[in-house]
């Protein structure tokens, strides 16, 4: 066995897959159908890494109204999934290094999606199937940034927090898994996450990850 930390902890949307254009595209279209336009052009980024729970709360305060939360949500998933329906591709190294990994230490996932857009998206981007836990938001675990998700990971890993790394793409999520205790991996080039994460890394296969997971470089690198 490799190596490096007991268990990994990947977060879902634009780390194992690239998904970003799929959520916003469902939320835009939900958005559209309420009169709401701006959406692209205006506060589009301030969902980036949210839940659908803040992105109903958002709504409303665009709309200026109270909505049915079990419905709007349910609306905004079923958008969310049929975008994804269109097409998902997974992140660059993603696979790669997934099938490098599978099977020498416990893997997880730690998503704000629902497990339904969580599985959805990673089979429309054929990733491997290697992860002994896939943590969605539902009731009560609270979204990121709350570190519920990856408390509930380590603990279905059966690992102490302090013992797992996160591999996260998002401001939210990296503070969500320091909150948690973990060693945070941050996934591409948001100056925001140099201030929470202990390792940021552009893409998947860099040597700093690899290292930190007691890999090699890998081949042709």
């Amino acid at each position: 066995m490799s190596v490096g930390p007991k268990a990994v902890v990947f977060d879902c949307d634009g780390v194992l897959v690239d998904s970003e254009k799929a959520w916003f595209v469902g939320i835009v279209n939900v958005f559209e159908r309420k009169g709401i336009h701006e959406l692209v052009t205006g506060p589009a980024s301030d969902l980036y890494g949210a839940s659908v729970g803040d992105v109903v709360a958002f709504l409303e305060r665009e709309l200026g109204q109270s909505l049915d939360h079990e419905e709007a949500t349910r609306e905004v998933y079923d958008a969310i999934l049929e975008a994804i329906d269109e097409g998902v591709v997974a992140i660059e190294g993603a696979i790669g290094l997934l099938e490098e990994i599978g099977g020498t230490r416990p893997l997880a996932v730690a998503s704000n999606g629902s497990l339904e857009t969580v599985e959805a998206s990673m089979r429309a981007a054929h990733i491997p199937l290697v992860f002994d836990a896939i943590v969605a938001v539902k009731a009560p675990l609270r979204p990121k940034p709350e570190p519920d998700l990856y408390l509930r990971a380590c603990e279905l890993l059966r690992v102490r927090a302090a013992e797992a790394i996160a591999v996260e793409d998002s401001l939210p999520g990296a503070r969500a898994a320091r909150a948690a205790g973990m060693t945070v991996v941050g996934l591409g080039s948001s100056e925001a996450l140099r201030a929470t994460a202990d390792l940021v890394v552009p893409r998947l296969m860099d040597p700093g990850l690899r290292g930190l997971l007691g890999l090699g470089s890998p081949a042709g690198y």
